[in-house]
């Protein structure tokens, strides 16, 4: 594999002559005036630009000779102009548009959208464009969901915890960003399943090796979740409600003054459920202490979930000093009853009626970008967070609650509802930095660094565990810092691209260790330092038709949970090693552009990683373990294509071969447990526009996900009737009407239409079907 990767390279070594020929221009109209996001591309070529805010472009590394160059802007006539290029010279012209009289439906744009862009990097990347979404109910994890190699598992309905799996790695493994930014600290109202599609623009889902400007310690893939930061006026406000008394809100505006650059933003949910679908449980008799043979449908209850914020940002865009400069605020809490134990391995025969989790976040951030600061060709970027929340949770009733929610008084008065007494108060505070510089040497090199710093600090109070009063009494701290460092370089034409990158990682985390009767206290300080390093390279055979190749040492430090427990169900173990993953991606993506559009993508991976941090599930109170050697192969497909004007078919599928590979275990060679290992989607979309003369759209839209029966535990340990979580497939119909262009929207769901008996996990029941509405109003003024 190293010595494929490494002929890429080679390969481009040699090939790459000092191809430093390149045009400038300038796209104005019949005014004179400059056109902002005009598409110029060489025709027949994958080398193309948009023209800044002041009209300009610029095309590098282009061979000498003639070209044509092909200029299209939506309201214009496209234009084709022929233009000579003089070895180791810049040829500068200007374009004059002028106004097609005719009809805007017949200009056609052509060049890449920035999704595109993103897509055709050397890394083995997937990009989701919310804009299908935005009319739909759906949050982040749903969306992502859809998504070959993605996984998630949820333990129930809105707000209960989840486990993303990407390409084999899964939890905190797998990084989560919104525009950059590492999520790692945001709390659980700030979580993927709490953002509506609404306020998103794209999701950038990098699998296997990460660009250096997503500064932090992910060890096989992180999301990247971006918001829409087009210079442009708009009001985005949806609401939802459907079964099990759900309600989810969302509003999303910006104000853009042009002339002055001032702009603000808000962003905002509301997300509530009771979450009191039915299950089938196996009751208990009380007297005789025996489950009964047959299930009894009952409804859940105590496990309703509430979640708010809102984000509020201010600044400029489009000046000579910044392209964006903005300073904001979060504001964000939640609160979740607790049925049982969240890391429950089944059902448990006596429901939690009474404990609860709730946190409080204030968030404070600036953000900052400059394509061509102070020198031409060195874009700038980085981001500045301070976050403080309040976290609390409450198990105390000595009070024992059946299936139908009665409860007999003072049943345990010594003990909780899922063990020790606990009132935890935990707060949070956390730095987070980052600057990103990328400079273009010359047409073909370019060079980027980053540096990222994440700061946290716990400290809280227990009214009745003195291990938590001792473990948290003073600063428990975890400090991170990343530098970064890439080389790119291209070659023939933009067709082959490769970027070497490195990075060194510093993990600092000082903490207490309490005894369980919090009589004694043992100080530990961990500081460790590593260098990873990794290389993506890109090869465009035809320009529909594309490889990419990467590799990447990765580390992954252990968090702060998970070496030190949560003070209310993890056991602490403080001799846990920090994660290493050496990962590969080989990949095809052919884009078929045609009457009718169709994208095939297929991609192979191996993570090979040492120490490998597995959650292990140990009656009510659990741990995080090392499994020395752990690998994992497989493949993920994914097929969209535009069979007519109205149909649209989109196929994606993973297998997955996660196994120990430590030659001293017992279980050498067996499958992980408790990891779904063969999984797809099959969604199918009709789409018929301006239905009787009018501008609307009707959309219907049929989502089939299909996940395979797995082991509850190592597959070797037992002859015999091992516990599975069994095999489950989903049908979601989904029904959305558009009138005026977009702006009234009204969308509705059914979901597990087939009500299906649905397990993510052992023995815990999500829901079957429900029903769902919702409204949206958009208007867009640029």
């Amino acid at each position: 594999m190293r010595r494929v990767l490494f002929f890429l390279v080679g390969f481009q070594l040699i090939a790459g002559v000092a191809m430093t020929q390149s045009i400038s221009g300038t796209v104005v109209d019949e005014q004179g005036e400059a056109i902002p996001g005009s598409t110029v591309q060489i025709v027949n070529t994958t080398k193309g630009g948009i023209t800044d805010i002041n009209g300009k472009f610029h095309l590098n590394n282009l061979q000498s000779g003639t070209h044509q160059i092909k200029i299209s802007s939506l309201g214009l006539l496209t234009l084709v102009q022929t233009v000579t290029v003089t070895e180791g010279q810049t040829t500068q012209f200007q374009v004059v548009m002028k106004a097609d009289a005719t009809s805007l439906q017949e200009v056609t744009v052509f060049g890449k959208s920035e999704a595109t862009v993103v897509r055709e990097q050397a890394y083995a990347v997937a990009v989701v464009e919310a804009k299908a979404f935005k009319n739909v109910s759906a949050d982040v994890n749903q969306i992502l969901n859809r998504v070959s190699g993605i996984n998630i598992r949820q333990s129930g309905g809105m707000g209960s915890s989840f486990n993303l799996s990407l390409n084999g790695l899964s939890g905190n493994r797998v990084r989560t960003f919104i525009n950059g930014i590492p999520m790692d600290y945001f709390g659980s109202s700030l979580s993927l399943n709490n953002f509506p599609a609404n306020l998103i623009s794209t999701i950038e889902i990098y699998k296997g090796a990460v660009p250096i400007h997503l500064s932090s310690d992910a060890l096989g893939g992180s999301i990247n979740i971006v918001t829409d930061t087009r210079p442009i006026n708009y009001l985005d406000a949806s609401y939802s409600f459907g079964s099990f008394n759900t309600h989810t809100g969302a509003v999303n505006a910006q104000w853009h003054h042009a002339n002055t650059g001032l702009t603000l933003r808000v962003k905002s949910y509301y997300n509530h459920s009771d979450n009191d679908y039915p299950i089938d449980i196996n009751l208990l008799d009380v007297e005789s202490g025996k489950l009964a043979d047959e299930t009894t449908e009952i409804r859940r209850f105590h496990d309703a979930y509430t979640s708010k914020m809102a984000w509020i940002e201010a600044g400029i865009m489009n000046k000579a000093y910044a392209d964006e400069l903005m300073i904001g605020t979060v504001v964000s809490d939640n609160y979740k009853e607790i049925q049982q134990n969240p890391y429950a391995t089944g059902v448990s025969s006596f429901p939690v009626g009474e404990a609860f989790a709730a946190s409080d976040i204030n968030i404070f951030n600036l953000s900052y970008r400059k394509k061509n600061l102070l020198v031409k060709n060195l874009n700038v970027r980085g981001y500045g967070v301070y976050l403080k929340s309040n976290e609390e949770y409450r198990d105390i009733s000595p009070n024992r609650y059946d299936w139908f929610g009665n409860y007999e008084a003072d049943v345990h008065p010594t003990t909780g509802e899922l063990g020790r007494k606990t009132h935890f108060f935990l707060n949070r505070e956390n730095y987070l930095a980052n600057v990103n510089a990328e400079y273009q040497l010359a047409d073909a090199h370019s060079l980027a660094a980053s540096y990222s710093l994440n700061s946290l600090e716990l400290q809280g109070h227990d009214d009745y565990q003195p291990q938590n009063n001792t473990q948290y009494s003073t600063p428990n701290t975890v400090t991170k810092q990343v530098v970064g460092l890439a080389y790119t370089y291209v070659a023939i034409e933009d067709r082959l691209k490769t970027t070497l990158f490195t990075k060194r990682y510093q993990y600092n985390l000082k903490s207490n260790n309490s005894s369980y009767n919090g009589d004694e206290d043992n100080y530990f300080e961990t500081l460790n330092t590593r260098i990873g390093y990794g290389l993506a390279s890109t090869f465009f055979l035809k320009e529909n038709l594309q490889f990419k190749a990467s590799f990447e040492k990765a580390y992954r430090f252990p968090e702060s949970t998970e070496m030190y427990g949560d003070g209310l169900n993890v056991i602490p173990n403080p001799t846990l090693e920090p994660e290493t993953s050496y990962n590969y991606n080989l990949g095809v993506r052919l884009n078929k552009q045609s009457a009718y559009k169709g994208v095939a993508e297929a991609n192979v991976f191996v993570r090979d990683s040492r120490d490998y941090i597995r959650f292990e599930p140990r009656m009510n109170r659990s741990t995080y373990v090392n499994d020395p050697k752990v690998i994992a192969a497989g493949l993920d497909l994914s097929i969209n294509y535009q069979l007519d004007r109205n149909w649209n078919v989109g196929l994606g599928g993973t297998y997955l071969d996660l196994r120990n590979n430590d030659e001293t275990s017992s279980v050498y060679q067996d499958r992980l447990p408790n990891e779904p290992y063969l999984f797809g989607n099959l969604i199918i979309t009709y789409r018929m526009s301006d239905w009787l003369g009018l501008a609307n759209e009707l959309t219907l839209t049929n989502v089939n996900r299909y996940v395979h029966e797995f082991y509850l535990k190592w597959p070797s340990l037992a002859a015999s009737g091992k516990s599975s979580i069994p095999s489950r497939f989903t049908n979601d119909l989904q029904i959305t009407y558009s009138l005026k262009e977009g702006t009234y929207n009204v969308s509705f769901l059914v979901a597990n239409v087939l009500d299906a008996k649905v397990y993510d996990n052992f023995n815990q029941q999500n829901p079957g079907r429900s029903f769902n509405l919702k409204l949206r109003y958009f208007i867009s003024k640029n």
